[in-house]
């Protein structure tokens, strides 16, 4: 393989789903995403040691995202276990858990120790490979760091100007609604009810449990500070209508070149950490969890 080359994302999965990986490859390849699969690079690994450059591929970043298809099959192969053994270890590194993006293949229960069970997966039965391969789409697009500059180009350390702020805000807010509705029902388990609605302009989680509602979280868009922002309302019932008590703007992170969040909460401070939409997400997620928690001591 050589050096410089890099992929959007690498697909992980046993024999028994290749059909299903490869028609997700190739819905993602006429989306013009750039994908490592096996079959595309039979005629370069000639002569080579996949086990080892595959292990570059999923362990190394060469890869921006690994999507394993966890099947019974897989967890009992021992190549896909070794390509995702070498992404897991990645992930570790960067301490970045969005590295891995995980679709679930029939009735498969991984283990703890591979993969949390608080992490949001996509159920292949729940969606066509072209749905998935959208969803694989947005993620990358609203995540491309922009290229780097010629070595000894001296440019303005500002926002290049085609950043749009409310672009950011609003590809946050629709990750927001789509995480919440993947990740709800995980709290089925422990008794909990959580349900999301979405709108253009809105995402509103109300938990319930005992046929009561018992925590709430709005977020929704506001300019009311002449200023667009996320207006985040945490911890209804306590509060009536739209009561606001964080908010969120956005702000070009130079370092990672991209929009990125800056989240206010009004409960407990503001940090100076630039979040990406999905750790924007976890901030909000952590919140209903840790109510969940205190609940019940």
């Amino acid at each position: 393989m050589p050096d410089n080359e890099t992929y959007d994302v690498a697909v992980s999965f046993s024999g028994a789903q290749r059909e299903l990986a490869e028609n997700y490859v190739r819905a993602c390849e006429a989306l013009g995403l750039s994908v490592f699969y096996d079959r595309n690079v039979s005629a370069r690994m000639w002569g080579r040691n996949f086990i080892t450059e595959f292990r570059k591929i999923y362990g190394q970043g060469i890869a921006r995202y690994v999507v394993p298809f966890f099947s019974r099959d897989y967890l009992g192969g021992p190549y896909p276990m070794d390509e995702y053994n070498a992404a897991l270890t990645w992930s570790i590194e960067l301490r970045e858990d969005a590295y891995i993006l995980p679709i679930m293949v029939g009735d498969v229960r991984v283990p703890e120790e591979l993969l949390s069970s608080a992490t949001a997966h996509l159920r292949a039965e729940d969606w066509s490979v072209e749905e998935l391969a959208k969803i694989t789409f947005e993620r990358v697009r609203t995540t491309q760091p922009a290229p780097p500059p010629e070595p000894g180009v001296l440019l303005p350390r500002i926002a290049p100007g085609g950043y749009s702020p409310y672009e950011t805000l609003e590809a946050a807010l629709s990750l927001v609604g789509r995480r919440f509705q993947e990740q709800a029902p995980l709290l089925g388990q422990y008794g909990y009810l959580c349900r999301v609605r979405t709108a253009d302009r809105e995402v509103d989680v109300r938990v319930e449990t005992g046929g009561r509602s018992v925590y709430g979280l709005k977020v929704w868009f506001d300019d009311s500070f002449g200023q667009d922002q996320l207006a985040v309302g945490i911890g209804w019932p306590s509060f009536q209508g739209r009561g606001m008590n964080g908010w969120a703007t956005a702000e070009w992170d130079e370092q990672h070149q991209e929009g990125r969040l800056k989240f206010a909460d009004g409960l407990h401070g503001t940090g100076d950490a630039l979040l990406t939409a999905d750790q924007f997400f976890d901030a909000l997620w952590r919140k209903v969890v840790e109510h969940i928690e205190q609940t019940h001591r």
